[in-house]
Order: structure tokens, then sequence, then C-alpha cells
């Protein structure tokens, strides 16, 4: 601990020296004001109140037993009522964040397998061709994850009827596509979803072509992958299904702001802390419409998020995890000014707003997650997700084609926007995303601006 007479010697402290109060002070008593003292020289704070400790408390990190050392010194000094009050609350929201338990800590994914086997389980040589398509970067690291997951679940129905696991296998084969379909109808009212099992097949002929199988499985494998794309196009996508039910991104933002608003109103800070992240989820979800790997990589401030001082607004600016292979630009965001008081709330949470400069140089120069959560700690991969699910009944991916319909009534201008914010080049790609509604409202832009263009002009005469 610092000497008591180095300390006194400080600039901010020399005008406390006479004091007899400041002689009698316990070392911790005198450090703690030190630095209070300290802190409020810095920010031009000469008679401090309760927004002063909370932004004290934060912006130096100050434990709870430093805060207590804090409150009898200054009552030492004569400070009594609303700013040692302000020190005991500071003291309570502190011990409320180290013991917070409310959200699970990092990147946690775990689950209990059911439907399928462990990866190190499937046969030796399909672990080395994985293994060799992931060194090799063949493909996006999210369709190899998905590739193994589709082997694991055939491996799984496979075993579980005494088959072998092999491809070639046509009643293994079989036996997922009877498992596969019996669990998708029973999630989603006896209609199986023909999307989900089509991407399965699109795996499993995936991984047949790159780990060298005969052309008969290729055949045969395509054959019933052929005839899933078929289905599947004859029904509604669950996205465009669920487009229905949501509303517009207008609503959205609408019940994100009177989010924002209310969570002053709740009583605990942790609960204020977590509506205040729930509304900026939804809001910035639909002007940055990024899958959960990107909001959980690319949504840092310092990295992908960036302050524009010069317009008082924040710009998204990174190279979106699954096409950054594909695509030689970044995606780049620049948001209106609407949003900026989201993104300031999760800088200020509970602090005022005479310390956002401060807090937003601290949050971009330590590179701090957009979400953490009331402790401090990274929102979890699955989090962003559940906060759509909580708001609009399904995960935050439906954010991807609102971008598309939301503005389809502008025909392909629109369209155009959906492809930008979502970091869309290929035409295929484009396509899946826009709905039945987009396509119509494309046809009926169109044909208002042909209306438009049409000269009205009733005299003839110049054509008789």
């Amino acid at each position: 601990m610092t000497p008591r007479h180095v300390l006194l010697n400080r600039p901010h402290m020399v005008h406390l020296r006479g004091f007899p109060a400041v002689m009698r002070m316990q070392d911790t008593e005198l450090n703690s004001l030190e630095i209070f003292m300290s802190f409020c020289a810095e920010h031009s704070v000469s008679s401090p109140d309760g927004v002063d400790i909370d932004a004290y408390a934060e912006l130096c990190d100050q434990r709870p037993e430093s805060l207590g050392s804090l409150g009898n010194a200054l009552q030492q000094l004569g400070f009594e009522g609303d700013l040692l009050q302000s020190i005991d609350t500071a003291i309570t929201t502190r011990h409320e964040k180290i013991d917070f338990k409310g959200i699970t800590k990092g990147r946690n994914r775990s689950y209990k397998r059911s439907v399928s086997i462990p990866p190190e389980d499937l046969p030796d040589q399909w672990q080395i061709t994985l293994q060799r398509l992931r060194l090799e970067r063949t493909f996006a690291l999210s369709i190899l994850n998905r590739m193994t997951s589709r082997l694991c679940m055939f491996a799984w129905s496979a075993e579980q009827r005494g088959l072998p696991v092999d491809l070639s296998d046509i009643a293994a084969v079989k036996v997922l596509y009877s498992d596969l379909r019996s669990r998708s109808a029973q999630k989603n009212d006896g209609v199986p979803r023909w999307a989900y099992l089509r991407s399965t097949w699109e795996e499993l002929r995936r991984f047949a072509r790159m780990h060298g199988m005969p052309n008969h499985v290729w055949g045969m494998l395509s054959h019933t992958y052929d005839e899933l794309v078929r289905l599947e196009w004859r029904q509604l996508a669950l996205k465009f299904a669920k487009l229905k039910k949501l509303g517009s991104a207008r609503d959205l933002l609408d019940a994100a702001e009177a989010m924002l608003y209310s969570a002053d109103r709740l009583e605990t800070p942790s609960r204020r802390h977590a509506l205040r992240n729930r509304a900026a989820a939804i809001a910035i979800g639909v002007a940055v419409p990024a899958r959960p790997e990107d909001v959980l990589r690319n949504h840092i401030f310092g990295r992908g998020i960036y302050y524009e001082a010069d317009r008082d607004g924040y710009r998204f600016t990174y190279r979106p995890n699954k096409t950054r292979n594909a695509h030689v630009d970044e995606l780049d965001i620049p948001l209106d000014n609407f949003w900026t008081p989201f993104i300031d709330a999760l800088i200020l949470q509970d602090q005022d707003s005479r310390y956002l400069e401060t807090l937003r140089d601290r949050v971009l120069t330590t590179k701090r997650p957009l979400y953490v959560q009331f402790d401090g700690t990274p929102a979890a991969y699955a989090w962003y997700s559940r906060m759509w699910s909580a708001v609009a009944n399904t995960g935050g991916h439906i954010a991807r084609s609102l971008a598309y319909d939301s503005l389809s009534t502008q025909g392909e201008l629109g369209i155009q926007y959906g492809a930008a914010v979502n970091h869309h080049i290929s035409f295929a790609t484009v396509e899946k995303y826009r709905s039945r509604n987009a396509r119509r409202q494309a046809v009926k832009a169109a044909q208002t601006l042909f209306a438009d263009s049409y000269d009205h002009n009733e005299d003839i005469s110049d054509l008789i």
C-alpha cells in the first residue's frame, strides 16, 4: 500500500493534510479517499452526489470493501445523508454483480446427446476426411459443423437399428430419413420441414463426394436430395410463415423502444440491465441482421463497432464469418441516429449521461463485447437468439429474412437493401430469402413505375 505521506502530497489531497480526521484515518480509508479524490479531480467534480459515486464505482472498478472504506472516510470528514446512502447503494450493487448467477457464463452450448453420437465415435476414416477438410478450409466452418452433426445423426440412427454406419447401405440411409422426418413432424404440428431434411442430404452427399465414395452412392443420395428440393419448394418456407406472424420491422422497433424506456422503471439493477440488452438486441438486429456467430465474434466495440463523433452515431464494419472467404468487401452499415440511444444505453446502463464519453472510450479501448451480462461477462452464444425468441417467438435468424421483406414495397431497391445488410452477393442466396410477399411487392412496384412513366396526356390530335 502507498505510504500515507505520499498520498497526502498528491495535488488533489494537499488541501486535506491539515484535517485531524484525515490523520486519524486507517490506511485503507485514506487510500480509498485518495482514489476517490483523484477521480473527482479528473472529472471536475466539486460537489459529488450519487451519480458520481455510481460512476466512480464503475470506472475505478471498486470492490464493496473499498467503497465501505470510502464511506467511513467521508463520514469522518463530516459528510452525511444522501451521499453516504449512495455509497451503501453502490456497495449493494457491486455485491449483486459479484454474486450474479442469472446467466450462463461464456459460450456454453453443451447438451446431452440423444439422437447423435460424439464426433470422435465416427468411423476412423470419416474422421480423417473431416479433419482434412478443416485443415484445407474447403468449406466454411458452419458447413463443416453441420456436416459433422448430420453424420453423427446418421451413425446414431444406424446403430440404434443394428445397421452398419455406411452411407452406401440403403437400409441405414432409409432409417435416418424416417427418424428425421418423424422428429421434424413432431416439432411442426405433424408436418415435417422439408428444408431440414434437404439440408441433411445436402451434407451427406457433399461428404460422400469429398470422401471419395463410389458414384452410385452419390447418385442414391442425390436422387433423394432432388426429391427433397422439390418438396421444399412446394412447402411455404417456415421463415416466411413466421414472417406473416411477426409483424413489420417498424413493429419490432416500436417494441424495442418501449422496452428501452421501460427499463428505467424496473426495481433492480440486474433487471434494468437485462431489459436494455434485450431492447438493443431487437433494435440492432433489425438494422444489422447478424448471425449469432457474428454477434459473438464481431459485435465488439473497437473491432466491429465504431463510434463516429462527427455525426454522433455508430458504424458496424467487419467481415462476417460465413462470407469472409467469398466476399472481398466488408459489411459496412452506418446506423442512423435512431439506433444511437440503444447502444449508448448498453454503455451507460445505470450511469449518468455526463459520463458517456468516458465510458464509451473505455469500451472501445478494451474491445468490450456489445452485449455483456450484469456481472460484465460476455453473453453466451445462444443468448442473442433467445432474446429474439422472447420477443418475436422465433430466433434471431428471422431478421435476415425481415431485411428483405420490410422494404419489399420498394421493389428491387428493397431487395438490394436486404442483400447489402445481409452481406449476400449470390443471386441464389438472395432468391432463398425473397419471400412471396417480397416478390409480389417487387412486381407491384415495377408496375407502378411503368404507370408513372406513361404519358397520360389525353389529347390525341397529333395522332390523327
